[in-house]
C-alpha cells in the first residue's frame, strides 16, 4: 500500500527495492524525515533492523539514530509472529530480484489489517468468508459505517469488493445511500492487475476449503 518493490518507484513511503543492504535513508527521490535527527552514519538495513523497525518503528528510529526526538513518517505497526515473519520473507524476496509467488503482494497487504482463516479480527474486521455475507455483521468488530446504513446492509459481491478496494470513501456513501458515510478504510485506488489480485486471493481464502490450506 505505501511501498514500492519491483519498479523502484517512491509511494508514500520510499521504494523498498533492494532494501537489504542498503544505507538507511538513501533512496534517490525520497524526502525521508528522520535523516536530520541522525548522529554520526545511517545504519543498514539487515533483517534484524527491519524486525525492529516493523515491530515498533516510533522506538526503533530512536535507536537507530541515537538520538530521543526522532520521528518518522511511517506509523508504529506492531507485527509480531507469523505476520511479521510473512512481510520479512516478501520483503527479502522482493529485495533480491526473486520472482514472486502470483498473490504474494496480496496476502501480504491484505493480511496486514485482516484475516481470513481463523476469523480474527485485527485493524480491519475478520474477511473471512466475505464473500455472501452481509456488511457490518462480523462478530466482535466495531464497525464505523453501520451508523450510516439507510435499510438493509448490502451483501458483499466481488463487484463491491471491487468498488470498495478502489476508493473506500466513495464506495461507502454510494453503498449506505447517505453522503455523510464514513469508514475506518483507507481508500486502495488499486487498479487493473493488482485488483485483480486481491479479488483472486480473497476468493481461494472465502472458500470452503480456505481452512485446509
Amino acid at each position: 500500500m505505501c511501498h514500492d518493490f519491483t519498479t523502484g518507484e517512491n509511494r508514500i513511503g520510499p521504494s523498498l527495492k533492494g532494501i537489504i543492504g542498503r544505507t538507511a535513508g538513501t533512496y534517490p527521490g525520497y524526502e525521508y524525515t528522520f535523516t536530520k535527527y541522525l548522529k554520526g552514519k545511517p545504519w543498514v538495513w539487515t533483517e534484524a533492523k527491519l524486525r525492529r523497525w516493523d515491530n515498533d518503528s516510533e522506538r526503533a528510529v530512536r535507536e537507530f539514530t541515537h538520538n530521543p526526538a526522532a520521528k518518522t513518517k511511517m506509523p508504529r505497526q506492531a507485527y509480531t509472529g507469523a505476520t511479521e515473519d510473512e512481510i520479512i520473507n516478501y520483503i527479502q524476496m522482493a529485495s533480491q530480484g526473486v520472482k514472486l509467488p502470483p498473490q504474494a503482494g496480496s496476502q501480504v497487504s491484505c493480511k496486514m489489517c485482516h484475516d481470513f482463516v481463523t476469523g480474527k479480527n485485527k485493524i480491519g474486521p475478520s474477511l473471512k468468508g466475505v464473500l455472501g455475507r452481509k456488511a457490518g455483521t462480523y462478530p466482535g468488530y466495531k464497525y464505523k459505517f453501520t451508523k450510516y446504513i439507510k435499510g438493509e446492509p448490502w451483501v458483499w459481491t466481488e463487484e463491491k469488493i471491487r468498488k470498495w478496494d478502489n476508493n473506500s470513501e466513495e464506495a461507502i456513501k454510494e453503498f449506505t445511500g447517505n453522503p455523510e458515510a464514513r469508514t475506518l478504510m483507507p481508500p486502495q485506488h488499486r487498479t487493473g492487475s493488482d485488483e485483480d489480485e486481491i479479488i483472486s486471493f480473497i476468493k481461494v481464502t472465502s472458500s470452503a476449503d480456505a481452512d485446509k490450506e
